[in-house]
């Protein structure tokens, strides 16, 4: 499927205090990671049309705009976001849904899900049961998407803030991980081992092309002699917060 539109928020000047799971709280450099999200932005822009969504500079996670919504073919379900203080962020995201066409469905407020949890593929939809997505939050994905029947598997997250943050299903039907961080091989076929954990996280471009972290030289390398083209930008703020390339933004594929 073609990239055809990607919705990206610019990031608060709160990032720094934005929620942690599994990594300590370190320094973030707002002004830094608001010339590293221009330049992520500036290379999404040669793939689709990037869309701007309002700016909430009070909400810290505001930035990861993947978390608040799955996109299935027409369909956008809203997430329900289980921390209150993400709620706020799907407003101005759903509007922007609504404003491309696609039909809205949102979550029941006893389940719980975030667009950071959703791999998909051909039908399939891996879903993360993370500290942020619950069965609730499954079985209402599945209610909202019962149109399409997509096959829906339950994917243990321990060691992550959200799968896609440790796992990546790759154009050539692989799935990239790290032994590590992520689930269990058994769950992907096809996997491929990152070799650094920045390494597991890859935004597709197109059938070839890969967006990846700079933190993850090796993984890259390996990746290239493998046959994909891999662009890289540097994404230390975001990695900071339990981010990466793919939370950046809300991909939508025709």
């Amino acid at each position: 499927m073609t990239l055809t539109h990607v919705l990206v928020r610019r990031p608060s000047p709160k990032l720094a205090n934005g929620l942690l799971t599994h990594r300590a709280r370190t320094e973030v450099d707002a002004d830094l990671a608001l010339r590293q999200w221009e330049d992520y932005c500036a290379i999404l822009a040669d793939w689709a049309e990037v869309i701007e969504v309002e700016p909430a500079p009070n909400q810290a996670d505001s930035v990861f705009v993947e978390d608040m919504a799955v996109v299935y073919k027409d369909t956008a379900i809203i997430a329900n976001p289980r921390y209150p203080s993400r709620e706020p962020e799907t407003v101005a995201v759903r509007k922007a849904l609504e404003d491309l066409g696609l039909t809205i469905k949102k979550l029941a407020n006893w389940g719980y899900l975030e667009g950071g949890d959703i791999i998909k593929r051909d039908g399939k939809i891996w879903t993360g049961l993370s500290t942020r997505t619950d069965l609730d939050g499954v079985d209402w994905l599945k209610r909202g998407l019962a149109d399409y029947e997509p096959q829906i598997v339950t994917v243990p997250v321990q060691h992550a803030l959200h799968l896609k943050n440790v796992v990546t299903a790759l154009p050539d039907g692989t799935f990239l991980s790290h032994p590590k961080y992520g689930p269990p091989e058994s769950y992907f076929p096809g996997y491929r081992r990152a070799i650094e954990r920045e390494g597991t996280q890859a935004l597709i471009l197109n059938e070839t092309t890969l967006l990846m972290s700079q933190a993850a030289p090796e993984t890259v390398k390996q990746l290239e002699a493998d046959g994909f083209t891999v662009v890289t930008t540097a994404m230390t703020e975001f990695e900071k917060t339990e981010g990466g390339v793919t939370g950046l933004s809300l991909r939508i594929r025709k």
